[in-house]
């Protein structure tokens, strides 16, 4: 099933195998059309910092074991340098890196460890993800379309000990939730 991303595209050969003891490899890259983007809100206003995709290009290989409609990961990470974010000012750009404190710690780090696979068309991920150094854990759905991943997780930043910034003397503050939206299109 050439039309889905990564794990449909090599769903039809998990689904015709039983049960796998060994981890299969598989090589993909992220094309440079896919989107990344950390999106929130202040009191006042909403900001979009899109990340630089040419930075996550490069072609990866992971390893993989299916068994009964799941499929576990050994290596499915994605290392996001903070720097490589554009908010669409250096202001803004300059207050991002300083609520990541990306001085001490320069990168977002998702990792993907499983995806329960639900249709050809959805699938639910487990995924962990790191911010600022603190690790969380979260379940998020996965739609499936043309060589594309297409999904939204939104987060507090308290859980990853992060303060909400507030700037003009506290009248303007930055909501706790932020969302991390993707459009990722790969090829294997």
């Amino acid at each position: 099933m050439k039309n889905a991303l990564i794990l449909i595209s090599f769903l039809s050969s998990f689904l015709l195998a039983h049960s796998q003891i060994d981890f299969e490899k598989e090589t993909f890259s992220i094309l440079k059309s896919s989107e990344l983007v950390i999106a929130g809100s202040t009191n006042v206003n909403h900001f979009a910092c899109v990340f630089d995709i040419n930075q996550i290009t490069k072609a990866r290989t992971i390893s993989y074991m299916e068994d009964e409609g799941q499929l576990t990961f050994k290596n499915l990470e994605l290392h996001l340098r903070t720097e490589a974010f554009d908010c669409g000012n250096k202001r803004m750009n300059s207050d991002f890196q300083d609520l990541l404190v990306s001085n001490t710690h320069p990168e977002i780090v998702i990792i993907v460890n499983k995806a329960q696979i639900i249709s050809e068309e959805f699938l639910k991920a487990f995924i962990s993800l790191e911010i600022a150094g603190i690790i969380r854990h979260y379940e998020m759905p996965v739609q499936l379309q043309k060589n594309r991943f297409i999904g939204k997780l939104r987060i507090n930043i308290r859980d990853f000990q992060l303060e909400p910034p507030k700037k003009a003397l506290g009248l303007i503050e930055v909501e706790e939730m932020i969302e991390v939206q993707f459009n990722l299109k790969i090829k294997t």
